[in-house]
């Protein structure tokens, strides 16, 4: 069964994302948001063991990304990345990507040095 998490930032005590996708799989990771027409505004999807880089390929929508340390404190941020566009990571702690709707992480003001919180999500389809 899939799993899903809520994402709440413990610093600025807002949600992120009541309904995020956690990506384990190398399959789940490499396929990613890729297929997929658009993401809901409380949508999101973790990808775990996201080490070096992303990429937003056959992507039909832009997305905002936060790098995560394995704490899950955010250590890198990119908004409004474009389909077709590449990030590599410089932060050597940045070990989680956690990828929402463009527009997400300034309407809740998440920045880097945010601490996340994963929680279950009520939410599970």
């Amino acid at each position: 069964m899939a799993e899903f998490v809520r994402v709440w930032n413990e610093t600025k005590g807002t949600l992120v994302c009541e309904r995020c996708f956690v990506a384990k799989t190398w399959w789940q990771r490499m396929m990613g948001l890729m297929g997929q027409k658009s993401l809901g505004r409380n949508e999101g999807l973790l990808l775990t063991n996201a080490k070096g880089g992303i990429h937003t390929c056959f992507m039909r929508f832009a997305i905002d990304v936060a790098y995560l340390s394995e704490s899950g404190t955010i250590v890198a941020v990119r908004e409004r990345m474009r389909p077709w566009s590449f990030w590599i990571v410089a932060q050597k702690d940045a070990v989680m990507a956690l990828e929402v709707p463009e527009g997400r992480l300034s309407e809740t003001k998440t920045e880097v040095g945010d601490q996340l919180v994963f929680q279950p999500s009520l939410v599970q389809r």
